[in-house]
């Protein structure tokens, strides 16, 4: 077995750090928790008991202008390959995208009209839902630039299935999230190269199970403002 190559980039969830150290009895239970209704949360009641910031303490990060790349439709002047499969489950909207579920490697794609310029300090944003009942081994998004370039990352389980050769831009960003809930997947620009790049064409890629696809959005990283001085 070869080591994966690449890092865990700054945007890699706090989720998939977490995962490491679950066990497959933990991952048999998600489902279960995904499926149950959340309980009524007295928000009234939360805002009250919330602490008060500590002086000195970043003031809260502001609104993120983003732009919409993907979300219900395939956008307007883009191509598609592949099998797309709108499915009527979704995080965001009523419908969500992917492709027939495979035991080895699956794919579908969307080439925009107009290149996406990315953000100085940005990243891609995907969210993604993970079927408990049919586990993909692991899930990756390419990126074709408009100079014809292809870069991208992936999440993996347990099990190594992506080997990108050595003279891919292909690098392995973590583990796989959690299955049976909605997560976003947050790629930066910088960790990839492509700050203020054009990508052209996105490519969704499973191996193995069943994956659903959602909105998706180019976003600048707000920072948190410096807090006011004690």
């Amino acid at each position: 077995m070869t080591q994966r190559r690449g890092w865990v980039g700054t945007a890699v969830l706090a989720v998939g750090i977490a995962a490491a150290g679950l066990g497959a009895a933990a991952r048999a239970g998600w489902a279960e928790e995904a499926a149950a209704p959340a309980s009524p949360v007295d928000t009234a009641a939360l805002n009250d008991a919330a602490p008060a910031a500590a002086p000195g303490a970043p003031a809260p990060a502001a609104p993120q202008a983003e732009t919409v790349v993907l979300d219900e439709e395939v956008p307007a002047g883009a191509t598609t390959t592949g099998a797309w499969v709108w499915e009527s489950s979704a995080v965001s909207g009523t419908k969500s995208h992917g492709h027939p579920a495979a035991d080895d490697l699956q794919q579908h794609a969307v080439t925009l009209a107009q290149p996406l310029v990315m953000p100085k300090n940005g990243e891609l944003v995907t969210s993604v839902w993970l079927d408990p009942a049919n586990p993909p081994k692991g899930v990756m998004l390419k990126l074709t630039l408009a100079n014809g370039e292809e870069t991208g990352v992936y999440w993996e389980g347990e099990e190594e299935v992506f080997n990108p050769g050595e003279e891919e831009e292909i690098w392995y960003y973590g583990l796989l999230p959690e299955f049976g809930v909605w997560t976003p997947l947050a790629v930066a620009a910088e960790d990839l190269g492509i700050e203020e790049g054009a990508i052209k064409t996105i490519t969704f890629v499973t191996h193995g199970g069943r994956v659903l696809w959602d909105r998706t959005v180019a976003r600048e990283i707000t920072e948190l403002s410096p807090g006011p001085s004690p």
